[in-house]
């Protein structure tokens, strides 16, 4: 896989990584049940961790 090709899955993954975020963003306003919330801002705590990764790797391959 070329450096192009790699860049341009890494731009995609980014965007899944971004909905995802949002879409646990959304599901936490909703949801009234604490326990419930707690996880599912855990999960959303990941997803930022990801997106981090995935700009690092961005940049590194730009």
């Amino acid at each position: 896989m070329n450096t192009e090709m790699l860049l341009k899955e890494f731009k995609n993954i980014l965007e899944l990584e971004k909905r995802a975020k949002f879409s646990y963003d959304h599901y936490v306003e909703q949801i009234d049940d604490v326990s419930i919330r707690e996880e599912l801002t855990f999960i959303r705590d990941e997803e930022i961790a990801h997106i981090k990764i995935v700009e690092r790797l961005i940049e590194l391959v730009s």
